[in-house]
């Protein structure tokens, strides 16, 4: 078994009570596993009758309340009453682990640290290094998964360290760096969707799937993205490739087109329209909206500009580097590298454009503080929700929102 984890992954200590500035038990529906609910039903008292009451013993949830919607047993002081009862072997595996998370595949776990978690993402985004990923080996039982396709999680695995290296070179900037991210992304999944083609359909494929291997062309092809994209001048040749990308030789340099802040606008819009974790959620990008509508294209670039000057561009590496390590791998299911990659970056520009607005409305003045508050709050209401984890993966497949030329010319907007 191989375990993969970031540098900083056992660095983790968490805040109690109302020292933390966001509750992990506040907002979030919480399922105990079948083990801890075993214990649950044995606990006597005023705290058993409660479990009785708030807990669904069939499915594990627990019943939130309050219009925070807060965990039945965190009490006032923000503190546990099952671990001040009856200690911290009584809570459920999630509540134990979190913010720690693991991804599962077969014979490979990757952890990580949840930026949902506010004191993890302060950890992080006043880190001036660069993460590593590290990771070691367990002897333990092979696990067998004939549909899991192994030729391509590996690939996505090399894939994602060539990206790990791109996003951490701070000879480019970070828009620079994100459009390599996404060229790269883009080229690496048209070999895959190459490979898909050969695939054999039927019944019996069904039962006994097979994945077809790379082509010696196609390992080769594959080879030279790598090396590319990490060679010298990487982003002149990539800029050469930028209208082949998208299509359009003319998109970047016709003003008749939508502008960089409308793009970003509609971007922002389609957030503002998924499931709200957080009741003060939509009213805050609508306000944002609202500040937005306000402005001229001319006083968003002029705002812009000056923001530029001021901005410190490692936080925003540092979060590119967590979502591309937490998003990329997965694509092992669905072969959407292309869509992981456009989460990672969408994510990272919408979370800047976020603190240019609170940099914009607070007399152009942006602490650490309102960073990780922007940051942790909009991650939180993304990966903390199934459904909007799902809408915004679809989202980045489908929508000409989310359109690979439109994310470009943002960029590229930021890059002049």
């Amino acid at each position: 078994m191989k375990y993969y984890y970031p540098d900083y992954f056992d660095h983790f200590q968490c805040v109690p009570g109302k020292a933390c500035p966001d509750s992990c038990c506040i907002r979030w529906q919480i399922i105990v596993d079948p083990e801890t609910l075993e214990k649950y039903k044995k606990v006597d008292g005023e705290l058993g009758k409660r479990m009785s009451e708030k807990i669904d013993f069939r499915t594990g949830k627990i019943t939130p309340h309050g219009c925070d919607n807060r965990c039945e047993f965190l009490n006032e002081d923000n503190l546990c009453d099952i671990v001040l009862e009856l200690g911290e072997e009584y809570l459920s595996e999630t509540c134990h682990t979190h913010p720690r998370h693991e991804e599962v595949y077969p014979n490979v776990r990757e952890r990580s640290l949840a930026l949902t978690c506010p004191t993890v993402c302060k950890q992080v985004l006043t880190r001036r290094e660069p993460v590593k990923i590290l990771h070691y080996n367990e002897k333990e039982k092979k696990e067998h998964d004939r549909f899991f396709d192994w030729r391509l999680f590996r690939l996505l695995l090399r894939t994602r360290d060539v990206m790990l290296h791109i996003a951490q070179n701070r000879e480019y900037s970070i828009a620079e760096r994100m459009i390599m991210v996404l060229g790269s992304g883009h080229d690496v999944e048209s070999r895959i969707r190459q490979r898909s083609l050969r695939k054999k359909s039927g019944w019996l494929q069904n039962i006994f799937p097979v994945f077809p291997g790379f082509t010696g062309q196609e390992q080769q092809e594959l080879r030279k993205i790598s090396k590319a994209y990490q060679g010298k001048n990487a982003f002149a040749k990539v800029e050469k490739r930028l209208d082949e990308i998208i299509y359009d030789e003319k998109y970047f340099r016709q003003e008749s087109e939508e502008s960089a802040k409308t793009i970003m606008t509609d971007m922002i819009f389609a957030l503002s329209t998924m499931e709200a974790l957080k009741p003060s959620w939509p009213p805050y990008l609508q306000s944002v909206l609202n500040i937005r509508e306000e402005m001229t294209r001319e006083e968003s670039r002029k705002q812009m500009a000056l923001y530029h000057t001021q901005e410190d561009e490692v936080p925003l590496e540092q979060l590119l580097v967590y979502f591309l390590y937490v998003y990329c791998c997965s694509s092992v299911y669905d072969e959407q590298l292309l869509a992981k990659c456009k989460m990672a970056v969408v994510n990272v520009m919408l979370i800047r454009e976020l603190w240019f607005m609170k940099w914009y409305e607070n007399d152009h003045k942006l602490t650490i503080d309102d960073q990780v508050e922007i940051a942790h709050w909009f991650v939180r209401e993304i990966e903390n929700s199934d459904e909007n984890m799902e809408q915004w993966d679809s989202l980045m497949q489908r929508n000409p929102r989310f359109a690979l030329k439109k994310i470009l010319k943002v960029l590229r907007s930021r890059n002049l």
